[in-house]
């Protein structure tokens, strides 16, 4: 048991290395999310390359959550699918209240152009994504610790990978690294439990990649951040609370909700199955 625990933990600390690595040669070689090059290239498919190393040359035996699991986990799927848009609305709602976000003239035919080109590319960086964290990532901390100190830790790992273009991922906002950062590891954190525990009952990557997905699309579309013009504009003194990134205090208080109930149901399960075990 103990050389498995170590085995795991090494793999989890090369693995780490790996996807860092990876990250930072990124600007090296050159491209950003306005241009992308093969640097960006490289930054993008990171998780999933650094995944399939361990995976198969290491010989790791986590299964990467490939098999969708539908039976079942239907509800889950759902929530994968509505979590972003419901979150996105609430957000732009109470931010076009709170004065934090204006909405600009939005029409099917606009929405649809500037969707259709990001959702193709966030599905494909999705997928890459998700191979790393919520493939092989999380469940192999999870097999260590799948409690919230479980999911801090693949919120950080997932957090520092964003770090090499981070400025250019946050172009919405003006705010300086000081005050953003700290919101930015935190909602990585929040929002790793969300996707872990969906990972934890379901088995499959699947749904996080669709969560990811759907996020991702909503978000740019409406933003445009990499499209050139937006349907939402943030109004800079307030973009800490109207943005639908990972930072915006907004979504993380939906997503710490939302990942709060599904732990604590989670844990309260597993405690009426195996009483002894919390004993």
């Amino acid at each position: 048991m103990t050389s498995n625990k170590n085995k795991t933990i090494r793999n989890i600390i090369i693995f780490t290395l790996l996807v860092t690595g990876l990250a930072w040669l990124g600007p090296v070689l050159g491209g950003d999310p306005t241009e992308p090059g093969l640097g960006f290239l490289v930054w993008g498919t990171a998780p999933a390359v650094s995944a399939l190393i361990v995976k198969f040359v290491l010989r790791d035996k986590t299964s990467l959550g490939f098999r969708p699991h539908f039976r079942g986990n239907g509800r889950y799927y759902l929530l994968s699918l509505l979590l972003y848009p419901v979150s996105i609305l609430i957000v732009l709602s109470l931010g076009l209240l709170l004065g934090a976000s204006s909405l600009g003239v939005i029409t099917l035919p606009a929405l649809f152009t500037t969707m259709a080109p990001l959702a193709v590319t966030f599905f494909i960086f999705a997928l890459f994504e998700e191979t790393g964290w919520r493939g092989y990532l999380a469940p192999s901390v999870y097999s260590l610790n799948d409690r919230l100190l479980g999911h801090a830790v693949v919120g950080i790992i997932w957090a520092s990978w964003h770090f090499p273009y981070l400025h250019e991922l946050l172009a919405h906002t003006a705010e300086g690294l000081l005050t953003v950062l700290p919101r930015f590891l935190l909602g990585a954190m929040v929002t790793a439990v969300v996707y872990g525990e969906i990972r934890i009952r379901t088995g499959s990557v699947w749904p996080a990649v669709l969560m990811h997905w759907t996020g991702n699309t909503l978000a740019n579309t409406l933003l445009a951040t990499f499209a050139g013009a937006g349907f939402v504009t943030l109004l800079p003194e307030k973009a800490w609370l109207g943005s639908f990134g990972m930072e915006g205090v907004l979504m993380i208080l939906i997503f710490g909700l939302v990942g709060g109930y599904l732990y604590m149901k989670r844990r309260r399960q597993n405690r009426q199955q195996a009483p002894e075990l919390e004993g």
